[in-house]
């Protein structure tokens, strides 16, 4: 499941930030999140798309080097605060400030947000959505944005 991943994404990217990449010991992560009752499956797809997006990790390493905070972003409009539950712009907000989403995505994932026309997005709702726009499940309508909408529109 999408969401899964993502669970293991955001493990692994609060770990790199947290430590120098030398001190990285990725077995110890294996371990820990098989503790947490991931699949190696899940596990190895995870570090798949780490591995792939590599520039990513690069970047945030980068910055912690040259201590650059990074800019505040922007404010729901009133349209957005009723799509989007606080809960669950915290956690869209958590993941942009580990990096795993960058400006773009954050306006996508809102756009869509908006545009689904739930009462109001939850954590998981917003998991779904963010695993859709970040992990790019939507090319694969099987795994991604048809399953979702089919699950989660109102009746």
């Amino acid at each position: 499941m999408n969401k899964r991943l993502l669970e293991i994404i955001a493990y692994a990217m609060k770990e790199i930030k947290e430590n120098s990449i030398e001190n990285i010991d990725l077995q110890f992560i294996t371990e820990v999140l098989l503790e947490r009752g991931f699949s190696e499956e899940e596990i190895s797809g995870a570090m798949a798309w780490l591995v792939s997006h590599g520039e990513t990790i690069d970047r945030i390493i980068q910055k912690q080097l040259e201590g650059m905070p990074r800019p505040v972003w922007r404010m729901l409009n009133e349209t957005e605060r009723q799509a989007i539950s606080p809960e669950a712009y915290s956690y869209l907000f958590h993941l942009r400030e580990m990096e795993l989403l960058n400006d773009d995505d954050m306006e996508t994932i809102i756009e869509r947000a908006v545009n689904i026309k739930l009462p109001s997005l939850d954590i998981e709702d917003m998991q779904d959505l963010i695993a859709i726009v970040v992990l790019d499940f939507e090319n694969n309508a099987s795994e991604g944005y048809f399953q979702y909408t089919a699950n989660h529109l109102p009746n």
